[in-house]
């Protein structure tokens, strides 16, 4: 069984892999800017924590790209929520949206309440960007 690719489908596992990392570099450097704008501290590891989550943010939905074989807000949501829920158990993201209180002590894990506003957003932003469900 042969994998055809087609002009329309998405994008060989390569590209899936090589082709964020431009962009990686650069929101992650504009995130970056924005969070010393609001009184963190310059450092590589949170220049490299930005660069490192957008870049597997992008490279997450490839493989359930081909897998599926079209491009799905869906594949959007999945990747954000495990890069929300992962980061947040991690201590290296907050939770956007949400008064920390309930975040940390209300009865939802942080690592889920993370994931799914993660993924909220990712969603939201893949369907208003064109993709669909």
């Amino acid at each position: 069984m042969s994998l055809i690719y087609y002009s329309t489908g998405p994008p060989p596992i390569t590209d899936c892999l090589v082709n964020p990392i431009p962009s990686a570099f650069l929101m992650g450097g504009v995130f970056s800017a924005f969070d010393v704008a609001q009184g963190r501290r310059l450092s590589p590891q949170m220049v490299g924590t930005n660069i490192g989550f957008l870049y597997l943010y992008s490279a997450l939905q490839c493989p359930l790209e081909q897998l599926h074989g079209r491009r799905s807000s869906l594949h959007n949501f999945i990747s954000g929520a495990c890069l929300g829920g992962t980061g947040v158990s991690m201590g290296r993201l907050g939770v956007p949206f949400i008064p920390s209180h309930q975040v940390y002590y209300g009865p939802v894990p942080p690592a889920v309440v993370g994931g799914l506003v993660y993924g909220g957003i990712a969603f939201g932003l893949a369907t208003l960007g064109g993709k669909t469900v």
